[in-house]
């Protein structure tokens, strides 16, 4: 392989990473917020039953394709 491949696939790896590193904190930030949703002392209040029905099941979707990722693996 020579440099200018290794260069630009380095640059590759380094955008992907920093994609992934973005998508994983935008998870994260969407995942908080459901939680207060959930949460009747928090964001709760302001909002109806079927939101918190609908972030409880968009977490526990998440929550099952996970641990089904995490047995795939092993």
């Amino acid at each position: 392989m020579e440099n200018e491949e290794r260069k630009t696939m380095r640059e590759h790896i380094i955008f992907l990473g920093t994609q992934l590193e973005a998508e994983r904190k935008n998870n994260q930030a969407k995942t908080e917020l459901l939680r207060r949703f959930l949460d009747r002392e928090d964001l709760g209040w302001a909002v109806g039953d079927e939101v918190r029905r609908l972030a409880y099941q968009v977490l526990t979707d998440e929550y099952l394709q996970e641990r089904e990722k995490e047995v795939a693996h092993d």
